[in-house]
């Protein structure tokens, strides 16, 4: 089987951080009739519950939007996937304008070493400088030009006031690892092979399909808990 970009990643990753890969899930059956606002087909599956469940409870999460949501979206990302770049300024508007929307993000590193090492630096800022910190460094990371490596994320979070050598140390631990590791084999095993992907209502959408088609999405599980009615 050819690699996907988070299989190629996945095998270093769990080295690093001393844990077994897993094999991932095949795609399940309940494909909807996804479009994207092309016309395209938007490639979509059903995830078991307990997996969106356990991705969600995942400690590098970060959560934005309504505190108390009536409908929450999680996002499977990589700090250097520039769709996810993308997706994010709509998202921001999306929760702007629904105040009972919210947005979980997880890094999921899938594209290399220095995601990795982002990812690593980006739940360093989460343990030491709170959720707040969290959210401002999610922001300003997506806002980022070029590739995003350890370097750089850790200059990213020192202009945001954190000690740099405090981040870095953070980091470097064994348990971080560990952490931004279970994200990938949650992710893996969910069979989200690209970024960004989401996950609502038991079922997986992959990529960004543009704000209007997301919004009928969340429409649609309002209504009938599904992300097409009828």
């Amino acid at each position: 089987m050819a690699l996907t970009r988070r299989n190629a990643a996945v095998g270093s990753l769990f080295a690093l951080a001393g844990m077994a890969r897993p094999r991932p899930l095949g795609a399940q059956e309940g494909w909807y009739s996804l479009k994207d606002e092309a016309g395209r087909p938007i490639q979509n599956f059903r995830v078991p519950i307990e997996l969106q469940t356990e991705i969600m409870a995942l400690e590098n999460a970060v959560t934005f939007g309504a505190r108390q949501a009536d409908l929450t979206l999680i996002e499977v990302y990589d700090s250097n996937c520039p769709y996810c770049r993308t997706a994010v300024g709509e998202m921001k508007q999306m929760i702007a304008r629904d105040r009972e929307l919210a947005v979980t993000v997880i890094n999921a590193p899938s594209l290399g070493l220095p995601s990795v090492l982002a990812a690593r630096v980006e739940y360093a800022v989460k343990l030491l400088g709170g959720t707040d910190k969290a959210r401002a460094y999610h922001e300003a990371s997506m806002r980022t030009r070029g590739v995003l490596d350890g370097r750089r994320a850790l200059e990213l979070a020192a202009d945001m006031g954190l000690d740099r050598a405090k981040v870095e140390e953070m980091a470097d631990r064994t348990e971080t690892g560990r952490v931004v590791a279970r994200a990938v084999r949650l992710a893996n095993a969910s069979n989200l092979a690209a970024t960004p992907s989401w996950l609502v209502a038991g079922t997986a959408v992959i990529g960004w399909p543009g704000r209007a088609v997301m919004e009928r999405i969340v429409a649609a599980v309002r209504d009938c808990d599904k992300p097409v009615c009828g």
